[in-house]
């Protein structure tokens, strides 16, 4: 379930529960706040998880509010829906307050740059605009390579982190799988599923999406 924002995305996954339209009213209103707080950062989101413990008649909330160069987690149970739900989003606030009196300067700027290149390399509401949909049709990989090379060095990192979370890949890394390869095996199915993507999303974050199977795929192979 999507809360609608204009800046902060926000998910919300309720399990072994509802949450009435009173309830997720109030949760937008307790949200608000937050909104303000992270408008200067780029793409923050937010993962909620509710979920019902019948044995236990209590309810868990999970935060996570995504920010360049940090996660922020927060939690809270309660036997009252509501109670939890305001607690846990208190806590994530004062939480957040924190972090923006000392964020991560270079992340913030990383990300600023990336939000940057995907306003510039694509108009993402428009599938069949801009140099990548032109080589994408064209059957151009090097044009289509050499339009995402501003990407490398975030991609390569980005591979890097996800190789590490996956024992049986980072087990052959550097022997049969080499990071540059891996890095290539993204861009490959970037530019095979390009016409295709979801351009609701973001250039950098459909990328990011594709990076884990891309992973999965090559460690699999012989």
């Amino acid at each position: 379930m999507r809360l609608p924002d204009d800046h902060l995305r926000i998910d919300l996954e309720a399990k072994g529960c509802d949450l009435p339209a009173d309830e997720r009213a109030r949760l937008q209103t307790a949200l608000a706040e937050l909104a303000d707080l992270v408008g200067d950062f780029p793409k923050p989101a937010l993962g909620i998880d509710v979920t019902y413990h019948p044995h236990s008649d209590l309810y868990h909330v999970e935060c996570q509010l995504a920010l360049p160069g940090r996660t922020i987690f927060t939690g809270d149970q309660d036997s009252y829906l509501d109670t939890a739900l305001q607690r846990a989003i208190r806590k994530l606030i004062r939480k957040t307050e924190s972090y923006k009196e000392h964020p991560n300067r270079e992340a913030v700027a990383a990300a600023e740059r990336r939000e940057a290149l995907d306003r510039g390399v694509i108009a993402p509401e428009d599938p069949d605009a801009g140099p990548l949909a032109d080589a994408a049709r064209a059957g151009d990989y090097r044009a289509f390579r050499t339009a995402l090379a501003a990407y490398e060095e975030w991609l390569r990192k980005r591979v890097g982190r996800l190789v590490q979370r996956r024992p049986e890949a980072q087990a052959r890394l550097g022997k049969e799988l080499l990071l540059g390869d891996l890095v290539e095996e993204v861009y490959l199915n970037a530019f095979e599923q390009f016409t295709r993507r979801p351009t609701a999303v973001r250039l950098s974050e459909w990328l990011d999406g594709l990076i884990d199977p891309s992973i999965k795929r090559s460690a699999a192979s012989p």
